[in-house]
């Protein structure tokens, strides 16, 4: 336990699967593909993080990334 409170650990499959399903439900509910930094505030997780997990993904082929633009994945 931390000063700040208790140390919240989760898997890695764990955290990729937030992410997924973060994409999935802002896919859902705005109809288009999800900032980063917002795919961040709402799993939670470090940018870094999430920016690994989209790496992840796409080399899996889940997600295709485009780095040219604002919204930078999108569900394959």
């Amino acid at each position: 336990m931390s000063a700040d409170g208790p140390l919240v650990t989760t898997e890695p499959g764990e955290s990729r699967a937030l992410v997924l399903a973060s994409i999935r439900s802002w896919i859902g509910k705005y109809g288009e593909r999800p900032p980063v930094r917002d795919l961040s505030r709402v799993t939670g997780l470090a940018l870094g993080t999430v920016s690994h997990h989209l790496r992840r993904l796409e080399r899996d082929g889940t997600v295709m990334r485009t780095s040219s633009r604002r919204r930078s994945c999108r569900l394959l």
